[in-house]
């Protein structure tokens, strides 16, 4: 038992300093956007600071990220998160708070800096149509709920975020009072009313891809849909129509994995790859949504990207993050039970 010990004990000693000499490592969405981070953001960092640096790709699920730092194996360093899962897990104590000393907390646009993240890229969800078998259609959420004026299918995201916004907007209410208004139980009822007036004519999808393909095989006339993709598929030649005035957008975050032996250069990966210099350089190769504002304001970037998020999230609906952590779960709830009647 002795000797057992005394082995179980050395291959501790071993694990623990191979843990620390493990390459820093950064972990993202994967695709082609992370092909292009790869050899601008990733590879300028190790050539600027000799530091070497491996990535890694996942798909949001911030489990695998817990599970580590409960367990005190932190193999990840640096994560791109979304914004529900970044402010849990800095409560939790899953991700670091971020040096600001490091890391430039002014460069960002409003919004784009949190205690545990550094704003990455922005997303956004908006209206499109098929302009040849729709040349007109709604301009705006109450248009979008007006069947008469604007017969046929509409396709919505299949869950309480983000539809509820759209159907407060749909029944009349300002962008700048949907959060005031659909934290009432007045309001919520009035966002379900909303959505039962025009149920009949609603298509619900799951997948990024679905609305496109809803679109385009003409099974709706109109759908809200995420604008990277659809602005892609513009940019390749399809006759779409993207509708900012209807955009609801957020953005997604680059955190530090608590616990990570690399903390120091963790930080200054962030720093890096939020910095003007290496997103210009990413946006030569990819239209970039950066939370950067130098980036996102930037003229030429701007007029060669015309459909790039950051020109257009002045008319849109900033998504409340807090609002869906506090309320979500039983909205969520209700939207199912909604869905099921």
């Amino acid at each position: 038992m002795k000797r057992l010990l005394l082995v179980v004990l050395a291959l501790l000693g071993f694990a623990a300093p191979a843990l620390a000499q493990r390459e820093l490592t950064i972990v993202a969405g994967g695709g082609r956007l992370q092909e292009h981070m790869r050899a601008t953001l990733f590879r300028g960092f190790t050539q600027q600071t000799g530091i070497p640096l491996r990535d890694a790709s996942y798909d949001y699920n911030v489990g695998p990220i817990r599970a580590m730092v409960q367990a005190n194996n932190v193999t990840w360093d640096v994560v791109m998160v979304e914004a529900p899962d970044l402010i849990r897990g800095c409560e939790d104590g899953i991700f670091e708070r971020i040096d600001w000393s490091v890391v430039g907390r002014d460069k960002f646009l409003p919004d784009g800096a949190t205690t545990c993240g550094a704003g990455a890229i922005g997303w956004g969800v908006a209206v499109f149509r098929d302009l040849n078998r729709n040349p007109t259609g709604p301009s705006n959420w109450r248009e979008f709920w007006d069947v008469q004026r604007f017969p046929g299918r509409r396709a919505l995201r299949r869950g309480a975020r983000m539809t509820m916004e759209m159907a407060l907007m749909g029944d009349g209410v300002v962008a700048s009072e949907v959060y005031r208004v659909l934290a009432t139980p007045e309001g919520q009822r009035r966002a379900f009313a909303a959505l039962d007036r025009i149920r009949p004519h609603l298509q619900f999808w799951t997948g990024g891809q679905q609305p496109l393909e809803l679109v385009n095989a003409g099974e709706v006339a109109f759908a809200a849909g995420y604008t990277g993709r659809v602005a892609t598929a513009i940019t390749n030649g399809a006759k779409l129509d993207l509708n900012w005035d209807t955009l609801l957008f957020a953005y997604d975050y680059w955190a530090v994995v608590r616990g990570t032996p690399h903390r120091a250069e963790a930080m200054r990966l962030v720093d890096f790859i939020t910095s003007t210099g290496p997103l210009r350089a990413l946006a030569e190769l990819w239209p970039i949504n950066p939370v950067t504002a130098a980036v996102a304001n930037d003229a030429t970037i701007r007029e060669r990207y015309p459909l790039m998020l950051s020109r257009h999230q002045d008319r849109g609906l900033h998504i409340d993050t807090e609002f869906w952590l506090d309320q979500g779960p039983d909205l969520e709830q209700r939207f199912a039970a909604w869905l099921n009647r």
